[in-house]
């Protein structure tokens, strides 16, 4: 008599929300940034504003089912939360997301106040507590998360997005330039702390799309800095951005040199902000080159954020997202 050996187990289900990935929302944060560019494009270009409206509507509804879907994974279990603050990718995302509810904030200020003030509560407080959370594992030379990479951009200078809509919400005026000067001394700690691999080329091949993260904060600086009135550091803010995206520019093949991964999500909010910074720089100063820049980079960021964040999202509803991340689950 023949015997077979017993089949391999098959790997647990998890359910629809127990493993949702926080990596999925820098890719999201890219198509916030997006819309908030094409926002500006309607001052600067004329573009109608309900096409764009329509695509923030929809940005914003797509940005609403993930964090949902995350929110229904930490309620079911609210240590998933902290253990996702241990990886990086996971660090990377709930950052993001609390960047992003800021974002979405400066968004819906114009529809609804009420909502928009909660939002950019909730992603302040947010980050503040992620902040604090990582900063003395930092110290101490104990952080799960490994070697300091530019995602820590996100974690100590992602309050820089805060301006976006305490602004037009009339909120906090007064702190908002202690607040931008806060985030540019951290800016500058953690890029001489990171930015080592971009300049030697001695960083894993997995994580080097992280550094056009350092993109993010010079560019979120012009923006922040043109909205509070302070124009000089806006437009020495955009040309520090324009030679770090020179950079990037020089180092694309060594940048996406690996397979693609979530982490290439880093290659769409930073350039969005960037389109961004362009355009309100030229509603400030009124410099036509500043208009065409802003209009070219729009155009780029149009054709292949959109590309970006649908292959995250995919690999998300296959379940690849959250196994290649390590995410945890409720």
């Amino acid at each position: 008599m023949s015997h077979f050996p017993p089949p391999p187990k098959l790997p647990p289900k998890t359910g629809l929300f127990r493993r949702v990935p926080p990596a999925v929302f820098p890719a999201v944060l890219g198509l916030l940034g997006l819309v908030s560019a094409w926002r500006h494009a309607i001052a600067a270009f004329g573009v109608p504003t309900p096409p764009v409206d329509m695509a923030i509507g929809a940005v914003s509804l797509l940005f609403l089912f993930c964090s949902g879907a995350y929110l229904a994974k930490v309620m079911l279990r609210p240590g998933a939360l902290v253990d996702d603050v241990r990886t990086l990718p996971g660090r990377t995302g709930v950052a993001t997301l609390c960047v992003g509810l800021m974002v979405e904030a400066g968004l819906l200020a114009q529809f609804s106040p009420a909502t928009a003030i909660v939002l950019l509560l909730l992603g302040f407080t947010g980050l503040l507590v992620l902040a604090l959370h990582v900063l003395p594992q930092r110290l101490r030379g104990t952080d799960t998360a490994g070697p300091p990479t530019p995602a820590l951009h996100l974690v100590f200078v992602g309050f820089i997005v805060a301006p976006g809509a305490a602004v037009p919400l009339g909120l906090a005026e007064a702190f908002l330039p202690w607040l931008i000067w806060y985030c540019i001394a951290a800016a500058v700690l953690v890029s001489v702390v990171t930015m080592g691999p971009l300049v030697t080329g001695n960083a894993p091949v997995p994580l080097r799309p992280l550094q056009v993260i350092h993109l993010a904060p010079w560019a979120f600086f012009s923006m922040s800095a043109n909205l509070t009135g302070q124009v000089v550091l806006a437009q020495v803010s955009l040309v520090l951005a324009c030679l770090v995206a020179l950079v990037l520019a020089v180092r694309i093949r060594w940048l996406t040199a690996g397979e693609f991964s979530g982490f290439w999500s880093a290659f769409t909010f930073p350039v969005t902000a960037l389109a961004g910074a362009f355009l309100t720089s030229y509603l400030s100063l009124g410099f036509e080159p500043l208009r065409v820049a802003g209009g070219l980079v729009l155009v780029a960021v149009t054709l292949y954020v959109p590309v970006i964040a649908f292959k995250v999202l995919k690999a998300w509803a296959s379940g690849t997202l959250a196994v290649k991340t390590n995410a945890s689950i409720a």
